[in-house]
């Protein structure tokens, strides 16, 4: 599938669906053409009700004025909160493709999120549930002091925070949110950011922001990761208006 006819399809499956940030679309901004990376990267919000749909395409990194022939690899969405009407419009992108779950299975394993994913041609379209709103079972007492101690001590590696962060995010309460919001008052971390903004923690956007303002200008792949965070953010903030809330307990 051509990347002109991925995004008519995208566009007739979410017609009417607010957008719930500006679409990122990375060969239009010369801030990225130096990303290292093999391909280009697209990525849409669409919100209803207490619900956000995150959309992504990716296809080789040909000259810009090639892209909308280019063949896209993957299509992609990620259904989070709670709106049927968003996963409704979603299974419309698998509609006439082949079931192809073997595509997926050695690219993500057993990691516990529910996928549908199907073949149309050489693009391969999955849908992912992730989490939904209520709090998972805590962690015991010694297991989370450990872990919220590795991330407020300032003699821990990045290599740490990051793992600490993994790890104490398998439970999603307030007191693992405060934490992370801790950590991010200290310095940056972008498992945290990332994290927090799947949860649709907004409370997030000012140290998200603060992480923008500064990334090296040599660095547009940092600075492509926090822009596509900062927009999911402020994605959620829609969801906020429109009389929803993040996923994470409040």
């Amino acid at each position: 599938m051509r990347l002109k006819d991925a995004q008519a399809l995208v566009d007739r499956c979410f017609a009417g669906v607010a957008h719930g940030a500006p679409r990122l679309h990375e060969p239009e901004d010369p801030r990225f053409s130096e990303r290292p990376s093999a391909v280009w990267l697209e990525y849409r919000w669409y919100v209803h009700e207490r619900g956000l749909a995150e959309l992504f395409l990716k296809w080789p990194r040909v000259p810009v004025a090639q892209c909308p022939e280019a063949e896209i690899s993957v299509v992609r969405v990620h259904l989070l909160g709670d709106s049927p009407e968003l996963a409704t419009r979603a299974r419309g992108l698998l509609e006439g493709g082949t079931p192809s779950q073997e595509r997926i299975l050695g690219l993500f394993g057993g990691d516990g999120v529910e996928r549908e994913c199907v073949s149309l041609g050489a693009t391969s379209v999955t849908l992912e549930h992730w989490a939904k709103a209520g709090p998972r079972e805590l962690l015991d007492a010694e297991r989370f002091l450990a872990l919220s101690g590795t991330l407020s001590s300032p003699d821990s590696t990045p290599e740490e925070r990051h793992e600490a962060v993994q790890r104490i995010s398998d439970e999603r309460s307030e007191r693992v949110v405060a934490v992370l919001l801790g950590l991010l008052e200290q310095r940056s971390s972008l498992m945290a950011l990332r994290v927090l903004s799947e949860w649709g923690v907004t409370q997030a956007r000012e140290p998200l922001r603060r992480a923008l303002e500064a990334v090296a200008p040599d660095n547009p792949a940092d600075l492509w990761a926090l822009t596509a965070l900062d927009r999911r953010l402020e994605a959620w903030e829609a969801v906020a208006r429109l009389g929803g809330e993040g996923i994470s307990p409040r």
